[in-house]
């Protein structure tokens, strides 16, 4: 007989799973960092709070990174500190059901279906992709969106991770994708019209 709260259904204690965005704001107030790049690094997991009134959506930051960002003066990737990467390489290499196409589309910004009712609550019983993709939602590295029942990778930090991760792995032509995508839009960034023209039509030659 235990009421158990999770990053997929969290009850009435989301605000407490991490740094609130108000936090968050008065943080980088105290010590003079600009809070529209500490989301984009640390913000994204919205969890969902059910309450008479109707639905809230708490937005939660990650309290370790926004903390070593805060002291550090520095937005960067604390992540690795505190789990390895290590850890995400073995989930995300068991290709169930087509995890690994799941995992580029997130890459690309894009949310993908779940069923986190098939979760079994551990770290070792995977029957299906959403079982991976369940775990990635509780451990951090995914962000579960109750309403349209998705995940997506959360924010700048992580995806650096996903980065890292399929660097060192045997996914072939994947680690290259990611990086002439982020060439790219460094490039769109800079008005360089040469280089995104040529960016565009090479990846236009890889779709054919």
């Amino acid at each position: 007989m235990f009421i158990e709260y999770s990053m997929t259904d969290p009850g009435d204690l989301a605000e407490y799973f991490g740094f609130t965005e108000q936090e968050t704001s008065e943080l980088c107030e105290k010590y003079e960092m600009n809070f529209d790049e500490a989301k984009k690094w640390y913000d994204g997991y919205h969890l969902m709070v059910h309450r008479q009134m109707g639905n809230e959506i708490c937005s939660i930051y990650n309290p370790k990174s926004v903390v070593e960002a805060m002291m550090r003066h520095k937005f960067g990737t604390y992540w690795n500190q505190t789990e390895t990467y290590e850890a995400l390489k073995i989930y995300i290499q068991m290709d169930m059901d087509g995890l690994k196409d799941s995992v580029i589309r997130m890459l690309a910004g894009e949310e993908v279906p779940v069923n986190v009712g098939t979760f079994s609550n551990d770290m070792t019983t995977f029957a299906t992709k959403d079982d991976v993709l369940t775990l990635l939602g509780h451990l951090g590295y995914l962000t579960y969106g109750s309403v349209n029942e998705t995940v997506r990778i959360p924010n700048k930090e992580v995806s650096q991770e996903y980065v890292n991760a399929i660097s060192t792995m045997n996914w072939y032509g994947v680690a290259e994708s990611v990086e002439d995508s982020r060439k790219l839009l460094e490039s769109l960034w800079a008005l360089d019209e040469e280089a995104v023209a040529a960016g565009i039509e090479k990846a236009h030659d890889e779709m054919h």
